[in-house]
């Protein structure tokens, strides 16, 4: 008994992993859970900030949604990049030459943190917005005249959101380290079935496009006249890293492809250098009744090699590398367009 709890729980779960497995369970779907939290916390934000006069009743707040956004949002998108993981395992497994449980174990990586690991993370994210919190009172809390209450709570749902939604960067750099883990076992690719090779693609993309998300979320909830230097630092940080995310795991098998299609190329101009020897043996020995065999041979060959160079060598559909462009250039255009609204409306 013992032995079989720790095959399949090789490690105990960490407490973002229990948090979102106890989302999942509720009825209805957990996306829907996630937006009625969301809704609920930035409803009682606007409550607060009426109630204690920071801001005319019945108005939209949209920075007092900051926190609550990057906490639900991300839970929301850790347990979704956790099932496209496992749905890519799923599909990627037939080309893992492994026991199956070692297969089994992998599965449980994708879809489970380990404790300690968060728990560290948690707490990195936790000293970084003390930090943040001790420089940005005096310029901000006191500046605007938050007051104790408002004060209070903001710090709060910011001490939660950076501690919780925190994780979601070990996650996502957990979740690229088992994809690129997961490809170099591979032993053998079938340049002719490609199916499964393109699987962990979307895992990637969608990692980037998850970053791209939270990204979009900040610019439209962050006050504009707030930019500086600093957050077009951060904003070009997070693009690289999209872009880092979705290319660097899957450059392993890029080069596998690459190497599989060069081994078919170096087959096949083999076949067509003996074909043109046999030729050439045929024209000296004066025998022309072999014509049409060569003519339909280099027909096929001709057709072989159309086939071979139109192989992809990167493991991914179109679709994929246009859906992850452009979820990229979507913050890009929301802070440019923040920027000429407020010059706008300011001049």
């Amino acid at each position: 008994m013992q032995k079989g709890a720790s095959e399949t729980r090789p490690y105990a779960p960490s407490f973002v992993d229990r948090l979102m497995d106890f989302v999942k369970r509720m009825p209805g779907p957990y996306w829907l859970t996630y937006l009625v939290l969301f809704i609920l916390q930035g409803l009682i934000f606007h409550i607060l900030s009426w109630i204690v006069g920071w801001s005319p009743a019945y108005t939209f707040i949209p920075v007092v949604l900051l926190f609550p956004a990057w906490l639900w949002a991300s839970l929301a998108i850790m347990t979704y990049i956790n099932s496209v993981s496992l749905e890519a395992l799923s599909i990627f497994s037939p080309l893992l030459d492994i026991e199956e449980e070692r297969l089994e174990r992998l599965k449980y990586e994708f879809r489970v943190m380990p404790a300690r690991s968060v728990n560290l993370i948690s707490v990195i994210w936790t000293i970084i917005y003390i930090l943040l919190t001790y420089l940005a009172y005096e310029p901000f809390y006191v500046t605007y005249k938050l007051g104790t209450l408002l004060s209070v709570a903001n710090i709060v749902a910011g001490l939660a959101s950076f501690s919780v939604a925190g994780v979601i960067y070990y996650h996502s750099f957990r979740q690229l380290r088992l994809v690129n883990y997961a490809v170099r076992l591979v032993h053998q690719i079938n340049l002719f079935q490609l199916d499964p090779v393109y699987a962990f693609s979307r895992v990637t993309s969608q990692i980037g496009v998850a970053w791209m998300i939270l990204l979009s979320l900040t610019i439209l909830l962050f006050p504009i006249q707030f930019a500086n230097m600093l957050v077009l630092a951060i904003l070009v940080t997070q693009i690289a890293l999209a872009i880092a995310a979705f290319v660097l795991p899957l450059w392993f098998v890029n080069r596998r492809l690459v190497s599989e299609k060069r081994k078919l190329l170096a087959e096949f101009n083999h076949r067509v250098e003996s074909t043109l020897e046999r030729l050439h043996r045929d024209l000296d020995a004066g025998e022309l009744s072999g014509m049409d065999q060569f003519d339909s041979a280099m027909t096929a060959l001709t057709a072989e090699r159309d086939v071979l160079t139109r192989i992809p060598t990167w493991p991914w559909r179109a679709g994929t590398l246009t859906g992850f462009l452009s979820a990229i250039g979507l913050p890009i255009l929301l802070f440019l367009m923040q920027i000429v609204i407020e010059k706008w409306l300011g001049g």
